[in-house]
Order: structure tokens, then C-alpha cells, then sequence
């Protein structure tokens, strides 16, 4: 896990590979990713193997969760900003109508189908689901803390906020967008509706417009 604290977002890495700076200000679509069961995870792990082994093992199955997770974020084009606990928060530069990132959020559903069920020594199963919450808007865009030790992205305005009330309409499993994203014209299709704080966010099923993947130039 000491390789995520050294992570770099993709979109800086690219641009830092070009000799360019990413502007302070900038639009796009914020998106939020929260793995479920992660406690029973731990849990189940540390009756499976014990303590010591159950912590690698857990290691080990959130190295392959995070991965699976990640690759999808890679594939639309955008960048995973920072990881809190058992969550990420992405970026995804551009993509003003957002949906690069609910197709991305689409992807990440069915890429946790083999998490569903995880079996474990003893007869135990655990399982991993994941809910996604989209939302489009203006950020600012920072570099924080000391060169010397550690820089960190940072995203930060209004729409982080609006991500945040998403995020809370969200149950495992789900994928729930900002009224804008659900809203536009044969883009996506809604299962329901929600009511935020004075604001409506769409359950969303499916894309219903052409959102083909388009990941990372290889950087060599």
C-alpha cells in the first residue's frame, strides 16, 4: 500500500512527460468510487488466516480491487486525484457533459462482478461492491505540501461539494449523476430519480449514447 501514497495522477504525469503545467482552473466531471464490505472483509480475513496473514491477504485483494478499478479511470481518460480509506476520487478533465465518467463508473460496476464472491480458506466468502457518484462542473485545481517530502493533488470548489451530496444518495452497487448529467438529451438512461438538498440527482442504468473508451497515450 506504500505505493499509493506516492501516486501521481495520470493527467499530471502525462502533462509532466509534455514539460507542462495543468492550469489552476479548469471544468470537467469529479467522480466519487466507495467500496462496500470492506469491514466484513477484514473481518472474515482475519478469522480465515489470522491476524498477520489476514492483513496480507487484505493487501493483496484491495491490490486487485483498486486496480480493477483504476484501469476503468484509465480507460476513459481520467485520473485518480487521491484514495481515502476504502474510496477514490477522480478527475476527469474535459469531460464537460460527464459522460466519459459514468461510462467509466458503468465499467467499474461490471469490473467488480469477480469481487462478488470471494472465497477464503475455511469455507468463508466475503464480497465487494462498489457505488459511484458523477457530477460535472468548475474546480480548482492545486499542488500541495513540502517538495522536500510530499506534493498531493488537490481538487476543491463547488462541484466537490455537489459530489459529496451525491455520493450520500448512493447505495452499493449504484451509479447515481448530477441533474445535469442525467438530464441531457438521450444521453444516459435513468432508472429514478433522487431529491439532494434542493437539488435532483439521476439513478443511472445504462449510456444510451456512443461512449467508446479512449485511455492514456503509453508514456515510454
Amino acid at each position: 500500500m506504500e505505493g499509493l501514497s506516492a501516486y501521481i495522477p495520470e493527467d499530471r504525469r502525462q502533462a509532466m512527460t509534455r514539460g507542462e503545467a495543468l492550469p489552476d482552473r479548469t471544468t470537467g466531471a469529479a467522480l466519487f468510487a466507495d467500496l462496500s464490505g470492506f469491514t466484513p472483509m477484514t473481518e472474515a480475513l482475519t478469522r480465515a488466516y489470522g491476524p498477520h496473514r489476514g492483513a496480507e491477504e487484505l493487501t493483496r485483494q484491495l491490490g486487485l480491487v483498486f486496480g480493477a478499478l483504476i484501469h476503468q479511470v484509465d480507460a476513459y481518460r481520467g485520473a485518480v486525484i487521491g484514495f481515502s480509506g476504502d474510496a477514490i476520487t477522480c478527475w476527469f478533465d474535459g469531460d464537460d457533459d460527464g459522460l466519459r465518467a459514468t461510462a467509466a463508473s458503468l465499467a467499474m460496476q461490471e469490473a467488480m462482478a469477480p469481487f462478488a464472491s470471494i472465497p477464503l480458506a475455511g469455507g468463508e466468502q466475503a464480497s465487494l461492491r462498489v457505488k459511484t457518484a458523477v457530477v460535472v462542473g468548475p474546480v480548482r485545481r492545486f499542488l500541495v505540501g513540502d517538495p522536500g517530502i510530499q506534493l498531493i493533488d488537490v481538487v476543491a470548489g463547488d462541484t466537490l461539494d455537489l459530489l459529496a451530496e451525491a455520493e450520500r444518495l448512493t447505495e452499493s452497487g449504484e451509479v447515481v449523476v448530477s441533474e445535469a448529467i442525467g438530464r441531457a438529451a438521450g444521453a444516459v438512461i435513468v432508472r429514478e430519480w433522487r431529491a439532494g438538498d434542493g437539488r435532483s440527482f439521476a439513478v443511472v442504468d445504462a449510456i444510451d449514447t456512443d461512449t467508446a473508451a479512449r485511455p492514456w497515450p503509453a508514456i515510454a
